[in-house]
């Protein structure tokens, strides 16, 4: 029996990992530079570095227990088929939540694969369950690994530093902050410590920089897993006065598996909208004036463009800013969901198949069941940016103006606009669309399309990749195909 090769993907971290337990003492860790990876359009440098970052961390993890990971370059596939065919076993994580889901089934096939993140495999009908499942997995225990590894065999064939070389790796994006496991337990203990600000941070932007977890691009290259995650605050949060912010985070953790399962359910989610309804909405549109000016930050409304800015500069933005910027440039620009998704997944440093391409689907209006919710940036001003913190740090240009005229910038008289120093139309954009005119297009658009999208659920194989929650009744969505409901815009 030979011994175990644990190709490590998205499971960067030596505890609660399956494959590694299996594989026991006699594990040999690697990871496999995938070239196609490296020399992806929607893969930025900073991410790249990050993953070095984490690939640091573990072999730290893996010398205290006597052995190290091994850096190999090619074609995954083939790659293992190599180490296989020198008498070594191949374990792996389970993982859907990529582009390279070819490669996932036949991985899947010709290895042993585990399931030890939570998502319910091979079994149609599942999302009726799909809560029990969820609790199963956070209360259970974590698989052990063994005190110490053999010696791993396995040379490497590259450094970090020649990957780094060989592709011109350079981080252009302001650090997020160190991969690695160390550095997630670091941040879930700080977020847990001051969990009591949490709930008035989420919203936010300029909080949400501050005071939430910034957990999920450990969680999304499995530095640490949901289940540690989770066990940590809920032991934290015995005894509390702080139970219900506690809570809160709990929940965001099961809304993460949530999504884990829905690429899994309809692995071509990335590709396509989930209805055939509003397959390739827009796509005949395309403006590349429109595109230019949302990926810029030049929009002329401030909290979109300072979020845009953001998410370049740093690879990070709160949850509340990706919905109003997708919402933005779905309903009000009304241009093709998936070339937005895309600059989103290039730029974030948390870049999750999943939640991406499947909330762009939601904010875009493509899946058919879920409220229109249609984001107003200077309503967003108000409630989550009243005094223009946010949009002061990453639209100087805007800083000379008062809470009041940051709203609407374009609304301020020529006087003001001299005092000021802020002319519009000239170092500041004037608004490139009427928000106002542009939400009333859409929701009479999505109004007439309702009975449609609705109906198209009578398909079995559609129904279940939507992978919807168990709140969504099938029964009900399909009485509601001919009703006819206003859309409320938040």
């Amino acid at each position: 029996m030979g011994r175990k090769v644990v190709w490590h993907r998205y499971d960067l971290r030596l505890r609660d990992n399956k494959a590694l337990s299996e594989a026991g003492e006699e594990a040999v860790p690697v990871y496999i530079f995938d070239p196609e990876w490296l020399e992806s359009e929607l893969v930025s440098d900073s991410r790249i570095q990050f993953v070095f970052e984490c690939l640091k961390d573990i072999n730290r993890q893996y010398q205290v227990k006597d052995s190290r990971i091994s850096l190999l370059y090619g074609d995954p596939v083939e790659e293992l088929e190599k180490l296989n065919d020198r008498g070594y076993d191949v374990y792996f994580n389970k993982n859907a939540n990529h582009f390279r889901q070819e490669m996932e089934e036949e991985v899947r096939n010709r290895f042993q694969g585990f399931s030890g993140d939570g998502v319910v495999r091979n079994k149609p009908g599942t999302r009726r369950k799909w809560d029990n499942n969820a609790k199963k997995y956070f209360r259970s225990k974590p698989p052990k690994i063994a005190e110490s590894f053999d010696d791993n065999p396995v040379q490497n064939q590259v450094s970090l530093d020649e990957i780094g070389e060989k592709y011109s790796v350079r981080p252009e994006k302001k650090k997020f902050g160190p991969g690695g496991s160390e550095e997630a337990g670091n941040r879930l203990k700080s977020f847990l410590d001051n969990i009591e600000k949490y709930p008035s941070s989420i919203s936010s932007p300029i909080k949400a920089e501050k005071n939430t977890s910034h957990l999920s691009p450990y969680i999304r290259y499995g530095c640490i897993t949901r289940r540690q995650a989770y066990r940590h605050a809920k032991w934290r949060s015995k005894d509390s006065d702080q139970a219900d912010r506690y809570k809160m985070f709990i929940d965001r953790l099961f809304w993460h598996l949530n999504f884990s399962q829905k690429i899994e359910d309809n692995p071509e989610l990335f590709k396509e909208s989930v209805n055939p309804v509003f397959r390739d909405l827009h796509r005949d549109k395309r403006d590349e004036k429109k595109i230019e000016a949302w990926k810029e930050g030049k929009t002329g409304y401030p909290l979109v463009d300072a979020s845009m800015r953001a998410l370049v500069r740093t690879g990070w933005i709160n949850f509340r800013m990706r919905a109003m910027c997708a919402t933005f440039f779905s309903y009000i620009l009304k241009q093709w969901w998936k070339e937005g998704a895309d600059f989103f997944y290039k730029h974030l440093i948390d870049a999750d198949v999943a939640i991406n391409y499947y909330q762009w689907q939601m904010h875009s209006g493509l899946v058919g069941v879920h409220k229109h919710r249609i984001y107003n940036p200077t309503k967003q001003v108000k409630d989550n940016d009243p005094r223009g913190e946010f949009i002061k740090k990453y639209v100087p240009e805007l800083r000379p103006l008062s809470p009041e005229q940051i709203v609407k910038p374009w609304e301020m008289s020529e006087q003001e606009q001299r005092k000021t120093g802020v002319k519009i139309g000239k170092n500041y954009p004037e608004p490139i669309v009427n928000h106002e005119a542009e939400t009333k297009k859409a929701r009479k658009f999505f109004k007439a399309k309702k009975g449609s999208a609705h109906a198209a659920f009578k398909d079995d194989e559609l129904w279940k990749k939507a992978s919807l929650s168990p709140r969504h009744d099938r029964q009900k969505i399909l009485e509601k195909a001919s009703e006819q409901k206003s859309l409320k815009d938040y």
